[in-house]
């Protein structure tokens, strides 16, 4: 059976408008795509470095300026000779309680879980050492203006 040119022609114009319409769709949902992971995706270079810590890097320099206590297997570094005295004066319970605290920024609870004693036993704690401490740090710069004067 022989088909007219009419009629080949109007099944290819068919087929071709079909094709187009899918390639347009395709190219649509495509450009939606990328506009939907534009809106939620954010560059590596804009994000905060502290939300990253396991791609960081940092150089480990030893520097006088800085004092050195370790605790549960980490190592703080205290700018401060005054506050790293006050903290090695401490007996290594009060230090864990205002390391922990302080430093690592946990709640009474979780050091009192970790220490395993009641809360509220860490706060007086906590309470206790700091007010210990600050008469430390007071008499340490009561002697430093002593020696100066």
């Amino acid at each position: 059976m022989r088909y007219s040119r009419a009629y080949i022609n109007r099944n290819e114009g068919k087929f071709d408008s079909f094709c187009k319409t899918v390639l347009r769709n395709k190219a649509r949902d495509w450009m939606r795509r990328k506009e939907r992971r534009k809106e939620q995706e954010i560059l590596f270079t804009d994000t905060v470095l502290a939300l990253h810590p396991e791609a960081s890097h940092t150089d480990y320099i030893i520097c006088n300026e800085f004092q050195e206590i370790s605790e549960f297997g980490r190592t703080f570094w205290i700018k401060s000779d005054t506050l790293a005295k006050a903290l090695q004066m401490l007996s290594p319970r009060e230090r864990k309680i205002i390391l922990l605290f302080y430093f690592l920024g946990w709640t009474d609870q979780k050091v009192g879980i970790r220490l395993h004693v009641a809360r509220s036993t860490i706060q007086k704690a906590r309470m206790k050492t700091l007010q210990e401490m600050r008469k430390s740090i007071e008499r340490q710069k009561q002697s430093e203006t002593g020696n100066r004067a």
